[in-house]
């Protein structure tokens, strides 16, 4: 997916008549602006048919460079660039009305902040000290919300959660560690260890997580709203703060 300003192409609407049409008024170094600014567009636009289809512009461009800057363009020149113009312009008219236009519609979370900045969602230092692939699904997750993907955020949300529960049990775990680290044995061995310990608020937490969300998005059949999507993205930061909190008192 790539990011384009909606303005892109007003101002490529706006100036495309400009760039296409006059040429046998037009100076040298105007010419190759115009040229220069319009194959800029096509390139920015993603617009890889007409990019094909305009190639002779290329080469006219640098026949520009035999004429003074403030020479006009010879006849027989205008006339071949005119042309490669109007031999381009079906192709690019097709391939426009390929294009469409996604808009992010508002969320209860900023969209600035879930498309760019999903750290600021987080309590104060607590995004630092999530791990590198926590990090990643958070970020994810935040992109889902934003692009209205709420099963997968979801998915990613309960990721992120379960790698950070397992980064709590290491740093209260010393011995007999188990091999394969999964959500409910970890939140179990860390209740029933003696002292120090997660907060027991903490770990309730994580088990009502489990049971009522990261449980069922693993079943095959399970869609998530929007809705639940963003009640589960407030429920994971707010357990994710704890569970850097509990891992930095440790």
């Amino acid at each position: 997916m790539k990011e384009t300003s909606i303005y892109e192409y007003y101002s490529f609407g706006y100036n495309y008549h400009h760039w296409r049409f006059n040429w046998s008024d037009k100076i040298a170094k105007r010419g190759k602006d115009d040229i220069d600014n319009y194959l800029r567009k096509i390139e920015a636009l993603s617009l890889p048919v007409t990019s094909k289809v305009v190639m002779p512009l290329y080469q006219l461009r640098e026949k520009l460079d035999e004429f003074g800057p403030e020479e006009k363009i010879p006849r027989d020149t205008a006339e071949d660039i005119e042309k490669t113009f109007d031999d381009t312009d079906k192709t690019l008219d097709a391939e426009l009305q390929l294009k469409k236009v996604l808009f992010v519609t508002p969320k209860r979370f900023d969209v600035e902040k879930l498309l760019t900045h999903p750290r600021s969602l987080m309590a104060h230092g607590a995004w630092d000290q999530l791990s590198d692939t926590a990090r990643t699904d958070f970020q994810d997750a935040a992109k889902c919300i934003a692009l209205g993907l709420p099963t997968s955020a979801a998915f990613h949300l309960m990721r992120c959660v379960e790698g950070m529960i397992g980064q709590l049990y290491y740093t209260y775990v010393k011995r007999n560690r188990m091999d394969k680290l999964m959500w409910g044995p970890m939140v179990e061995k860390l209740r029933n260890k003696r002292n120090p310990k997660p907060e027991t608020q903490l770990l309730d937490q994580l088990d009502m997580i489990r049971v009522n969300f990261r449980n069922p998005t693993q079943h095959p059949q399970k869609i998530y709203d929007m809705e639940e999507a963003q009640d589960l993205m407030h429920l994971s930061i707010v357990a994710l703060n704890g569970v850097v909190q509990s891992v930095n008192k440790r």
